[in-house]
């Protein structure tokens, strides 16, 4: 009996031990991306203040295009509007509408996120939206497609509504030459759309909360190991 009480108060000690190092790799992990995030929070402040760029048909270095101010000129492809499924304003659902603007002189695309539209009375009905005829001018901030998406299974979009705008994906079912960058558009809405790009807020405060929470959590599971080892 006093063996079996030895070995459970040992095993009891290294689930203490092994909930203790979880806990601090788990802090570990949410410094990492207060680090990351916030260095790429600090990355897109500094382009909303920077020269833009003016976004052609010759620029395809993806690295040298992320996370930039831009402009671009051209004319819509109303009939290739996307709608991103799946997007929350205020609490109501909605669409994110993008749609490809062809560079001018060329047959080259840059895929713009255009804003927010709320979702039609009914589901099987898509939103309508103005998008001018002649060539225009626009201004947004240049962003990434989706790279890492957690799916049960991956399937390829159908129609017009998309869950995930991938770049293989879109440049394989579009048909067209996209730039490799997304530009979300700024500026007035007078077209209807909610162009609200996310809070000014740097995302890594919220990740140091995350790991004091977890090295709270290791220091009451090392507290209760030591009292429980006392009490032996």
């Amino acid at each position: 009996m006093l063996i079996f009480s030895f070995k459970r108060g040992y095993l009891r000690l290294l689930l203490i031990m092994l909930l203790i190092l979880t806990c601090l790799g788990m802090a570990r992990l949410q410094l990492w991306r207060a680090e990351t995030r916030g260095e790429r929070f600090e990355r897109e402040q500094a382009a909303l203040v920077s020269t833009p760029i003016v976004l052609s048909a010759q620029q395809r270095e993806r690295d040298k295009l992320i996370d930039r101010m831009a402009t671009a000129r051209g004319r819509w492809l109303a009939a290739k509007t996307l709608f991103l499924d799946n997007k929350i304003h205020g609490g109501h659902a909605g669409y994110h509408v993008l749609t490809p603007l062809q560079l001018s002189g060329s047959e080259a695309v840059v895929l713009v996120n255009r804003g927010w539209i709320p979702l039609p009375r009914l589901r099987s009905e898509l939103p309508s939206v103005a998008a001018s005829a002649g060539e225009i001018e626009i201004a947004g901030v240049t962003r990434s497609f989706e790279t890492r998406i957690f799916e049960l299974q991956k399937t390829a979009p159908l129609g017009a509504v998309w869950q995930h705008v991938r770049e293989a994906d879109y440049r394989q079912l579009s048909g067209l030459d996209a730039l490799p960058v997304i530009l979300l558009q700024t500026g007035a809405d007078s077209d209807g759309l909610v162009r609200d790009w996310g809070s000014p807020e740097n995302p890594a405060t919220r990740h140091y909360g995350y790991a004091a929470m977890w090295l709270v959590f290791a220091l009451m599971a090392a507290a209760y190991g030591l009292f429980a080892w006392r009490k032996k």
